[in-house]
Parts: structure tokens; C-alpha cells; sequence
């Protein structure tokens, strides 16, 4: 209670007019805090958000657009092949290519792989075949040994596949 008693003396020991210049700069220095401490980092942000307003605008019609294919990409997910499956399911693909008579071997390894090999195959066929695979069954790349033979065009290929849920590592065989 001392300092309450202590202002309130001195404050009635001023005269009306310094009371009043005590109010006048005390409101001058409260307007001068509100504006640097309040108003003016607000309106600093305000413009900052102002700026990047367009870009999140564009951000966003980018991923409504993209909502049609993210939920075809899904359902090609979902409907891919089972880890045992792949096997049956790569030996059926490969039979419709027109390499087929060159694939030798298509085996399960484990963790869900498959392992091909073929002989002479049209590269560009190759790499159709492989676009297709991955495209429309969700069958990945995981590896692949690529041997070009002496006739222009033609390799032979040692390759490892996995399905869409199999975990890929580097180095597999």
C-alpha cells in the first residue's frame, strides 16, 4: 500500500497542466508500444501471407487436379498381384510378349521375388514389356544384368522382380 500512497501524493502534488502532459506522453508511449509490439509485426505477416497466398492457391489446384489419377494409382495398388502369385503372374505376362520363346527360367526366390532369365530379346521389346509391368500389375524392377550379344539389338538378361508390397534392397540378386 506504501507505493499505491506514494503515486497517489505525488500525483495530486502536479499541477492539472503537467497532469495532463503526463497523460498526453504516457498515451504517446502506450501508442508507440501497441504499434511496435502489436500492429506492426501483424501487418509484417500479413504481407508475407499475402505473398505466398497465390503460390498455396496454385499448390492446391495442382492436388485437386491430381486427385482422379492418385486414386486410379490406388486401385492399380490394390489390385496388384499377390506375393505368390507373381511368379504365375509374370510366366502368364511374358508368354504374351514377343520374346517368349527366349524367356528360360522364371523362379521365386524369397521376400516375394522373382528371378527371369532369358536369352537373345529385342531390347526395345524389353523395355516395353517392362513399362507394361509396372504400369498396369504394380511389378517393380527390384534388378537387372543386361548382356548385349553380338547381334545389334538382341540382349540377354538376368532380372529380379517384386511385387507392389515387397520391401526392395539394394544388392538383391
Amino acid at each position: 500500500m506504501r507505493i499505491v500512497d506514494t503515486v497517489r501524493t505525488t500525483w495530486s502534488s502536479y499541477s492539472p497542466r503537467e497532469r495532463t502532459a503526463l497523460l498526453a506522453g504516457a498515451a504517446l508511449v502506450l501508442a508507440a508500444a501497441l504499434y511496435l509490439f502489436l500492429l506492426e509485426p501483424g501487418m509484417a505477416a500479413r504481407k508475407r501471407l499475402s505473398a505466398s497466398l497465390p503460390q498455396l492457391r496454385a499448390q492446391l489446384e495442382d492436388m485437386r487436379r491430381q486427385r482422379p489419377e492418385i486414386a486410379a494409382v490406388r486401385k492399380q495398388v490394390a489390385a496388384a498381384p499377390q506375393q505368390g502369385d507373381l511368379a504365375t503372374l509374370l510366366r502368364a505376362s511374358a508368354a504374351q510378349t514377343p520374346f517368349a520363346v527366349a524367356v528360360e527360367r522364371i523362379e521365386a526366390l524369397p521376400e516375394g521375388k522373382v528371378r527371369m532369365q532369358s536369352a537373345a530379346v529385342p531390347f526395345t521389346a524389353w523395355l516395353a514389356w517392362i513399362e507394361s509391368l509396372q504400369r498396369q500389375l504394380g511389378v517393380r524392377l527390384v534388378s537387372c544384368r543386361i548382356s548385349a550379344l553380338e547381334q545389334p539389338g538382341l540382349v540377354r538378361l538376368d532380372a529380379t522382380f517384386a511385387g507392389a508390397g515387397a520391401p526392395s534392397r539394394a544388392g538383391a540378386p
